[in-house]
């Protein structure tokens, strides 16, 4: 068994850098997530439901 925690690590496609914890990040209705911090929209017909931190987002949704 593995006793080590995965580190959840999430690539931002608009800007090709991997997504902080401290990054500003919206959850769309879909719960995907949309990198806030580089600018970066939803899809078109999604909305943004929730957002916050990217740390505070995983907490809570996962």
């Amino acid at each position: 068994m593995w006793t080590k925690k995965e580190k959840v690590v999430m690539m931002c496609p608009c800007c090709q850098e991997e997504i902080q914890e401290t990054d500003h990040v919206g959850i769309t209705q879909i719960n995907s997530v949309v990198h806030l911090y580089c600018g970066a929209w939803p899809s078109p017909g999604e909305r943004i439901m929730d957002e916050g931190s990217y740390k505070k987002m995983f907490k809570k949704y996962l």
